[in-house]
């Protein structure tokens, strides 16, 4: 049975962890009327970023009606989803609420341990209710292909961001680099749809439809424009899949003349995208495609960080924002304390970036940044010895020198 616990911030550190989701958008002419009669100070407009991780989610303006709170966005405390999840999930989780309760970040909690119904793989009605409610949230790892398949469409995620950029301190061959990949989620090879022809014969269906193709096209050089990216690489192979990647780039190329002065576009068939990533990193800004490639993108960009499972990232929807690494469950590693807790934690500071609270994302991440660059404590699967924990209280104690 799904095991629902609210916290306060100021509660955390009896619990171990501290976390923070997203609030809403498409607020309604009504709410807006009534923002208006409590004399509600108006939003701040969203600042620019040009380095990753501090770029933030590209997202329609808040519901106001949902907040509560006046005045500074850092003295609110915003309700956010924690998903556990499975595997080495609960624990890292638990080092995201940790590390943000050290940076005294103002979050309620609404901590969801079970994740799946209790009679099927779907998505937990109590989960569903949750996100619906707060609009933003943070996952850790759930393998299961149905369950990712149903929240995506439940909320209409169509696109995943990942920014992946060099840490200094950890080992790289390729240098200093800072990448965006946005993919598709609906679309394409990942649809979902397959079936049995006759017997020894499978098929699958690659769908892409020219209201989703624009869709995310629209999505990717707003954010672009918004973050100040200058440059917008799209993966393809249309000159196989005439009729399906040949819409994507159509969408893509109808895009790219309404910013012709602002954003450089160029088109690359995928394997000549991914020899650019591995030959030459700096010169890749953003880079856009479908649902497989954008994926097979993303698993090297983070490989080139360290480990494929740091590179931080979030779901895109009118409905709300969920953040997540993509990373494996590793039920091999559960329970002993050995799990890199970079990702999540890269993840977080998107989050709190998200909903305005810059000063802590700014802590948090110079912390996890500086211990990789001033220290030697690492995990096993970047060539460490030190433990979960170790890595987590070395974070929280820079933060708590800060305090």
């Amino acid at each position: 049975m799904n095991t629902v616990r609210r916290l306060r911030l100021g509660h955390l550190r009896s619990v171990g962890g501290a976390y923070r989701l997203y609030s809403g958008k498409n607020q309604s002419k009504d709410q807006k009327t009534s923002e208006v009669s409590k004399a509600k100070p108006p939003e701040k407009p969203k600042e620019k970023s040009k380095e990753n991780p501090k770029e933030k989610p590209k997202e329609a303006p808040k519901e106001k009606g949902k907040e509560t709170d006046k005045g500074d966005p850092a003295k609110k405390v915003t309700k956010v989803t924690i998903i556990n999840g499975e595997g080495v999930g609960p624990e890292l989780m638990n080092a995201v609420q940790e590390v943000l309760c050290a940076a005294k970040v103002p979050i309620d909690w609404d901590i969801h341990e079970e994740y799946m119904a209790p009679d099927s793989q779907d998505v937990s009605a109590e989960i569903l209710d949750s996100l619906r409610a707060n609009k933003v949230g943070i996952k850790g790892p759930v393998e299961s292909r149905h369950w990712q398949r149903q929240i995506r469409k439940q909320f209409a995620q169509f696109a995943y961001v990942s920014l992946c950029s060099h840490i200094d301190g950890l080992d790289s061959p390729y240098g200093d680099f800072d990448v965006v990949i946005i993919r598709d989620q609906m679309e394409g090879d990942y649809s979902g749809i397959e079936h049995r022809v006759v017997p020894g014969v499978m098929q699958t269906i690659k769908v892409s439809t020219t209201t989703g193709a624009a869709r995310i096209a629209e999505f990717v050089f707003n954010y672009a424009a918004e973050h100040n990216r200058k440059k917008i690489t799209v993966a393809h192979k249309a000159n196989i899949m005439r009729l399906t990647d040949g819409n994507f780039l159509e969408a893509m190329r109808a895009q790219a003349e309404k910013f012709v002065d602002k954003i450089k576009f160029e088109e690359r068939y995928l394997d000549s995208c991914i020899m650019k990533i591995l030959m030459t990193p700096k010169k890749c800004d953003v880079l856009v495609s479908s649902s497989m490639y954008g994926d097979v993108m993303r698993v090297i960009a983070g490989g080139m960080m360290g480990v494929p499972g740091i590179c931080p990232g979030y779901s895109v929807s009118s409905l709300g924002t969920v953040f997540d690494c993509r990373m494996k469950a590793c039920h091999a590693l559960a329970g002993k304390d050995q799990a890199n807790p970079t990702g999540p934690l890269l993840s977080a500071v998107l989050m709190l970036r998200h909903v305005k609270l810059d000063k802590h994302a700014d802590l948090v991440e110079c912390a996890v940044r500086g211990v990789y660059r001033d220290t030697d404590i690492r995990t096993p699967d970047v060539g460490g010895k030190a433990k979960c924990s170790e890595f987590v209280r070395a974070v929280c104690e820079r933060l708590e020198n800060e305090n």
